[in-house]
């Protein structure tokens, strides 16, 4: 089974603005022509009948953003038919023999449960092949806030989707079927906890955890995820898409075909305006004390809070001595300087040993995809600035998830806690790909500097 966000791995070995740096690449980088797609007479799966869940920000039914609201919630896109998944009955199975472990529709997992289906949010029956199923964006992507609201598009940190999948397959094994996980992808998605998932291919045998990222404003966005490979949101979005199933791995030998723009473009719609939920009340003083450290110590020339299209890639340096510096500190380094885990660059730069968190042979395809949809990405040099807008509901912190806290965040990185709990599972910030080193600006502020501060980011 591919990681649930290997797409990102994937998106990582693209050329800039969707250009395949090799033009010799061979004859399916040059012939395969546009991914399939269904009969464009033919409607799409209609969706708009099925119930919304009770979100906060969930639109009504007469709302033209409905369908793409539906569509987040339920669309598999066919990727079910990739056979990736035990039937849809099997599932439903695990609930009544087990329901210690896998009932109230697997909540011990983290799982939303769906008052209103007999699957959770986000875990649902195709929507082209009823008897299996798949996820759908909503999975990782809707979440109970710590207020008790449901928000569509905050990361569901209390999900853990790795421990789920192995559970599972160790269910069907035992069932005398054949297993859908490898070894080796079992020791991984053993190793990653709630609300985080694996940003390598399934076949490299270390494990690159990320962090579930918050859906806020991407159609504002000119760089995406943690890497800021994509530039623009419909890039992201049909990488997603096609590295779930659709269109993969090229027109002739794809099972599930391209969807159609008809279901495309109302998902696109509703997805790229998805906005932060409002903090709760803080201490207006304190908020109004941390202002003014924030910019005061320069936080904004990188976190652009009012602005979400110039949250833009900070580089990456790769020195052995490495620092981290703000832009315009240093005229060799205009746009700063960020130090954190080298394990991440992998998916980039390579292993240093010949081996890559990308598989080789699906670049060509990849690039491919890319150039023919017009799609447009970069060559990533470093990390995206995060979005600070609703970090008092996205805790842990780090694109690995693996600060606790904002107080932590803001200590020095060996102050940092080196061990912590996360929905009952122990993040251990000394393994691989779980380090908390890196982004130690604002980390020698005084004690009275740092709590204000924190009330400040805790209000955005």
């Amino acid at each position: 089974m591919r990681p649930t966000a290997c797409w990102l791995a994937l998106l990582l070995a693209a050329g800039c603005d969707g250009e395949a740096p090799g033009a010799d690449a061979g004859p399916a980088a040059t012939d395969a022509g546009p991914p399939p797609t269904p009969d464009a007479g033919a409607p799409p799966p209609d969706v708009s009948g099925l119930p919304t869940i009770d979100a906060a920000n969930a639109v009504g039914s007469g709302d033209p953003l409905f369908e793409g609201q539906q569509r987040f919630l339920w669309d598999t896109f066919g990727a079910e038919l990739d056979d990736r998944w035990p039937p849809a009955s099997f599932f439903l199975q695990l609930m009544e023999d087990e329901p210690e472990v896998f009932g109230d529709q697997f909540a011990s997992f983290g799982f939303l449960a769906d008052p209103d289906d007999e699957f959770p949010v986000g875990f649902k029956r195709g929507t082209d092949d009823p008897d299996r199923v798949d996820n759908t964006c909503a999975l990782c992507h809707v979440a109970e806030l710590p207020d008790g609201r449901l928000w569509i598009g905050a990361p569901n940190g209390r999900l853990d989707y790795g421990a789920f999948q192995v559970a599972v397959n160790a269910r069907w094994v035992a069932a005398g079927n054949e297993p859908f996980l490898s070894e080796v992808e079992v020791g991984k998605l053993g190793g990653l906890g709630p609300g985080r998932t694996s940003a390598e291919s399934g076949g490299y045998e270390q494990l690159v955890p990320a962090d579930y990222p918050t859906y806020y404003d991407l159609g504002q966005r000119t760089a995406l995820n943690y890497l800021g490979t994509a530039r623009d949101f419909q890039t992201e979005a049909y990488l997603a898409i096609y590295t779930e199933g659709a269109g993969n791995p090229n027109p002739r030998e794809a099972v599930v075909p391209w969807p159609q723009d008809a279901r495309l473009e109302p998902f696109l719609a509703f997805m790229g305006q998805l906005s932060a939920p409002d903090a709760p009340a803080r201490d207006a003083a304190l908020v109004e004390a941390g202002r003014a450290v924030y910019e005061r110590e320069g936080c904004d020339t990188c976190h652009h809070v009012e602005d979400p299209s110039a949250l833009a890639v900070i580089p990456y340096d790769r020195a052995p001595d490495g620092v981290e510096r703000m832009p315009g500190d240093d005229p060799d380094w205009p746009d700063g300087s960020i130090r954190t885990s080298d394990l991440h660059r992998v998916l980039i730069d390579g292993d240093g040993m010949g081996g890559s968190a990308v598989d080789e042979d699906r670049v060509v395809d990849i690039f491919t995809f890319i150039r023919t949809q017009g799609l447009s990405t970069r060559i990533s040099d470093g990390y995206r600035a995060a979005d600070l807008r609703g970090l008092w509901a996205s805790a842990p912190y780090l694109h690995n998830g693996s600060v606790p806290t904002l107080d932590d965040l803001l200590r020095p990185p060996a102050e940092r806690p080196t061990t912590f709990d996360r929905e009952g599972f122990r993040v251990d910030t000394t393994v691989a790909g779980n380090s908390n080193e890196g982004h130690a600006f604002g980390t020698d502020l005084s004690d009275e500097d740092r709590a204000a501060l924190v009330e400040y980011l805790l209000s955005l």
